[in-house]
């Protein structure tokens, strides 16, 4: 079987697995911003007031489009979070001498980080990993521990650009949002080596995404306390409430097709420049791919010392124009480590990988100060009163993601390799696991 029918076999199996991963049609985007909208609705007031259960929901209110902002930067860092490295773990040289390929690095290489070795002319790599991640921040916020604080004014019923008229206006609804998000990612990866210096491959990431949100919403009745408690209340009869809701989505993620060459090689050390192509495939309402195309252009330099190999990694990512439900940011990569081979059949490797955002949402809680009016007569000179509370706030803003990987790769027979590889937080920017495992078996030949 020729090489190029080999590598349209390798593509056609790679294709029937994302076929079959293809999941629920599920908009789990705006599942937050829709449950929060429901969440805030009151229960009808008694007479003579007229009816509120819609006065706190406006989709234009600064705290929704700050949940909205939230939202959105939660499903840009989810949908584009990095999957391992394609290349394969045994590279070759041609050896004119010897009329045959030969080795040419002792390791097994680095899991998400790239060397300049190529995997040798008409070599194929065929693996699978599987990475399961368990989001635990976003920046300093904990999303499962309620950090993220709510904060729902009154909608301005009268138009006078304030809430003090009428007074009513006063009140607010406050809240702590409580995430659990759960991401596995199961990539088909093949590398094919056109010649002694270019390798190409793909990435086919199939992608199942858990998503659960609780809200602790209490009213405060900063204005009504004292002459009107009942005019503001859930649908309970009272002034707290607990909401929930979940949902869940598998499907294809964004295919990457790869590229990488080999500029500069020397005996114990090489240059090399790649290109991933990352393919809006995932279905990005169902936080399964970004919903656009990105480019990355990247450095790769490696160093051979005997069974030591570090590596260096830098590059830029270009993202095509986004939607207006979409903002996703370009961004700034660079990855430091090595692989050392301790022994002829194991490698252990360690990176640190940096991602900056450039202009992206960076999100905080902030505490603010409310005044509201406890005055009844419109008539009458308003009675001045304030309040401070927590509240989530968006800003434009470059955001620096750090991550610390170390894992292990086993030879346990032929050209097999078994990976084991922790991925962990380093920083308290971005959205952040603090521990993310990943599994993978490489076949090379």
């Amino acid at each position: 079987m020729s090489h190029f029918r080999r590598l349209g076999l390798c593509l056609s199996v790679m294709t029937l697995f994302a076929a079959r991963g293809s999941g629920q049609a599920f908009n789990l985007r705006d599942l937050l911003t829709e449950f929060l909208r429901q969440g805030i609705t009151l229960a009808p007031p008694a007479a003579p007031f007229p009816s509120h259960e819609a006065h706190f929901i406006a989709a234009d209110s600064p705290q929704f489009l700050a949940v909205q902002q939230f939202s959105g930067a939660l499903a840009n860092q989810l949908s584009s979070f990095p999957i391992a490295s394609s290349a394969g773990g045994f590279t070759y040289r041609f050896d004119p001498a010897l009329g045959v390929f030969t080795r040419s690095a002792d390791s097994f290489g680095p899991v998400y980080a790239e060397r300049a070795d190529t995997i040798g002319k008409g070599k194929f790599n065929l693996g699978i990993n599987h990475s399961h991640f368990t989001f635990d921040h976003i920046g300093d916020l904990s999303l499962q521990d309620g950090a993220v604080r709510l904060v729902f004014t009154h909608q301005d019923i009268n138009h006078d650009q304030s809430n003090l008229e009428p007074f009513f206006e006063g009140d607010i609804i406050t809240a702590q949002l409580f995430l659990k998000i759960k991401t596995d990612i199961t990539a088909f990866v093949l590398s094919y080596g056109v010649s002694d210096r270019l390798d190409v491959g793909a990435a086919v990431p199939l992608v199942h995404v858990d998503l659960e949100a609780q809200t602790a919403a209490t009213i405060q009745r900063i204005a009504t306390s004292a002459t009107a408690p009942d005019i503001h209340r859930f649908v309970n009869g009272g002034s707290t409430e607990t909401f929930r809701q979940s949902g869940s989505a598998s499907g294809v993620g964004d295919v990457i097709l790869r590229g990488k060459y080999q500029f500069l090689r020397g005996e114990r050390a090489g240059l090399a420049i790649a290109e991933d192509l990352r393919l809006p495939t995932g279905e990005e309402r169902d936080l399964l791919g970004t919903g656009t195309t990105q480019a990355k252009t990247f450095l790769i330099g490696s160093l051979h010392v005997g069974s030591f190999s570090p590596h260096v990694n830098a590059g830029y990512t270009w993202t095509s124009k986004t939607s207006d439900q979409t903002n996703i940011p370009d961004e700034i990569s660079y990855t430091a480590g090595f692989d050392w081979a301790v022994s002829p059949r194991m490698t252990v490797a360690a990176d640190v990988i940096g991602r900056d955002f450039v202009h992206t949402q960076v999100v905080r809680v902030v505490n603010t100060t409310f005044e509201a009016n406890t005055n009844t007569n419109p008539t009458a000179p308003p009675t001045i009163v304030t309040a401070t509370f927590p509240r989530l706030v968006a800003e434009r803003g470059d955001s620096n993601s750090l991550l610390g990987s170390i894992g292990v790769k086993i030879n346990p027979f032929g050209n097999f390799l078994l990976t084991v590889n922790g991925l962990f937080s380093l920083n308290r920017e971005g959205l952040q696991d603090n521990f993310a495992p990943l599994v993978a078996v490489d076949y090379s030949f």
